[in-house]
Formats: structure tokens, C-alpha cells, sequence
């Protein structure tokens, strides 16, 4: 029961999925997958009006032609791009479940309609890699009526082998319900565990590695993007005096008031011990507004006991998507050491142009 009860509880992020599968250099391209699995049902709806067994008649194949046509434009919407969002996927799910079963229970002959069934496993990998536990189980219980209203038509048939039929059922129900479940609780535990590699553990705030993936997704295209660099000032006297423990507390107060005076689109990430970064899109002028503010509020705080260096600089969205955030930290780096050595609690903003 404990392990279940893990299972049932383990958060899901069909967000930070996607973006972990958008800038992965492997499961970047895993939307032509999913595209070309379309583009077959759509061949496969097709080539089922060409027997008897499937739907041969007017209305079914009038079906089967429509949605063919369906399946390949969404099939052409995943190889184009982008990712979807988390209700475009839901849809993507509902479309699968409802055709494939519905395609399923109209064919002529359910014997060859039941071993067809394995096709609901498609729809629970998807649903096991991306969604949560609850969609998960309900795709099992719509499975398991699937096959079951299958398996009855099957054997409902004047000639009809109970054994084969039987045979059939089980295979179907070994694809469908005993590999995906163990699976999907496999990819659960290894999607947390790759989608927390983005993140600070102590903070909350992107790691160095989830800041380069944040920066890559946004829509920076024709906008002023201000990266800024800031740094704890003396922090090796906050630990040697009040000791680690108390360091941990102004890092945690110093990331939630990052977060708290730049919001998304803004993307916050605490990069080394002491060492924070922040992107954000927008006027320049109201950037540097809101770093002096931050400035003042953490030297005026109570718990975070130091204040901060902030370097700043300014570029071109489109220039920060080609070239990537390490030029740019780079010149805000050199402008907070800037404001450290005119003695700190300051802010400093690069004059260089991108």
C-alpha cells in the first residue's frame, strides 16, 4: 500500500515535462514521433475501407475517410510545432481515446477488432510519459471496457472459437495493462528526478542548466532583454559568523524576494553559492528601477543580514535566442564586480551595446 500510495501522490508537471523534452538534444525531435504515428492511423483508417472485416459500408467508411483526413492535419500540427500546451495535449488524448475505440467497435469483424485493441497502448504511452496518475488509470479503465464490450461481441458470434478468442484477450490485456503500468510508474520516478536536475534544491529558483533552457523557450523575438548578475556582498562573513545554517536562510530570503520583484516572464535562477541571475524581458529603464528597489529591500531586510553587488546589462531578444545567455551573463558579470569594487550594495549596468 505504501508503494501505491507513493505512486498516487508523486506530483506531476506536464510543463516542465514538454520543456525538458523541448530542449533535450534527443527528445527534442520526439514530436516527429508522435506526428508519424498520426500520419499512420490516418493511412491505416484509410486502408480499413478496403476490406470486408472493416468498414466496408457507407456510413463506416464515410467515417473512417473523415477521420483519416483528421488524424493527418493532426499529425502535420505535432511535426510542424510547437510543443503543445497541457489542455492542447488533454485534447490530443480525448481525439485518440474516442476515434481509436470508435473505430475499434464499428469494425465488421470483432475477432479481428479485439487483437486490434493494442492500439489503446499507444494512447497510454503517451499518457504515462506525459500526464498524471489519474488520466493514466482512467485510460485503463476505458481500456478494460474497450476489450471487454470486444471480447463479448467476439464471443457472441454464431461460429465462434471461445478459446481463440480468449487467446486474443489475454495477449491484449499483457500489452495493455501489465507492461504500461510498470512503465508509467518507471517514468514517473525518472521524470521527477530529470525534471528537478533543472532546479535549485535549496532555492526553487532555475540551476545554471535550467536558466539556459528557460532562456531558450521564451519569445524574445523584436524585444530589450536585461540580464542581471547579483551577488551576496561578504557572504564568507555571514558563515563564518552566524554559521551555514543561517547562510542557507539568506539564500532561501534573497531567492524569494528575487521572485518576488521579477515575475514571469522574468526567469530567475540561482547559478553559484552566492551568485544569482536574472532574465527579463521589457523597457530597460524599468529593469534598472527594479534592480536599485531589490537592492534596497535586501539591504534593508531583516533576515538576509548582507546586502547584494547587481551587474546589469542590456541586449537584443533575438540576439540572446541565437547566440544563447553566456555573453550576456558575461558582461553583466563584469558590471557587478564593477559595482563590488566601488564598495558594494550597488548597482552597475554595462554601457556595451550586442
Amino acid at each position: 500500500m505504501h508503494l501505491i500510495r507513493r505512486w498516487w501522490t508523486h506530483p506531476t508537471d506536464y510543463a516542465r515535462t514538454a520543456a525538458y523534452h523541448r530542449v533535450d538534444p534527443l527528445l527534442r525531435h520526439a514530436h516527429y514521433a508522435v506526428g508519424a504515428w498520426c500520419l499512420l492511423y490516418s493511412i491505416l483508417c484509410v486502408l480499413l475501407t478496403f476490406t470486408p472485416a472493416g468498414l466496408p459500408d457507407g456510413v463506416g467508411r464515410t467515417f473512417a475517410l473523415v477521420l483519416a483526413v483528421v488524424a493527418a492535419v493532426v499529425g502535420g500540427m505535432w511535426i510542424r510545432g510547437p510543443w503543445p500546451d497541457e489542455n492542447w495535449s488533454r485534447a490530443f488524448v480525448a481525439f485518440l481515446e474516442i476515434s481509436v475505440a470508435a473505430t475499434l467497435l464499428l469494425l465488421a469483424d470483432p475477432l479481428v477488432a479485439l487483437p486490434c485493441a493494442a492500439a489503446l497502448g499507444v494512447c497510454g504511452s503517451y499518457i504515462g510519459t506525459f500526464h498524471g496518475q489519474k488520466l493514466f488509470v482512467l485510460h485503463q479503465f476505458w481500456s478494460v471496457l474497450i476489450v471487454g464490450t470486444l471480447f463479448v461481441l467476439a464471443i457472441g458470434r454464431p461460429d465462434t472459437d471461445f478459446v481463440l478468442d480468449s487467446l486474443y484477450a489475454i495477449v491484449v490485456a499483457l500489452v495493455l495493462f501489465s507492461g504500461p503500468v510498470l512503465t508509467q510508474a518507471l517514468l514517473l520516478l525518472l521524470r521527477g528526478d530529470a525534471v528537478s536536475s533543472f532546479y535549485d534544491p535549496l532555492t526553487g529558483l532555475h540551476n545554471r542548466r535550467g536558466l539556459d533552457a528557460a532562456v531558450a523557450e521564451g519569445d524574445k523575438a523584436g524585444k530589450t532583454v536585461t540580464v542581471m548578475v547579483v551577488d551576496l556582498d561578504n557572504f564568507k562573513l555571514v558563515n563564518d559568523r552566524f554559521g551555514h545554517a543561517h547562510g542557507d536562510i539568506v539564500l532561501r530570503d534573497i531567492a524569494a524576494t528575487i521572485n518576488e520583484f521579477f515575475v514571469p516572464p522574468a526567469v530567475t535562477a540561482r547559478t553559484g553559492g552566492e551568485e544569482f541571475v536574472i532574465v527579463t524581458p521589457g523597457d530597460p529603464v524599468r529593469a534598472i528601477e527594479r534592480a536599485h528597489a531589490l537592492r534596497v529591500r535586501l539591504a534593508s531586510h531583516d533576515g538576509t543580514s548582507a546586502t547584494v553587488s547587481i551587474g546589469m546589462c542590456h541586449t537584443d531578444g533575438a540576439v540572446l535566442s541565437e547566440i544563447g545567455i553566456e555573453d550576456a551573463c558575461n558582461r553583466a558579470d563584469a558590471a557587478m564586480y564593477t559595482a563590488k569594487q566601488s564598495g558594494g550594495n550597488a548597482v552597475h549596468v554595462d554601457a556595451g551595446h550586442s
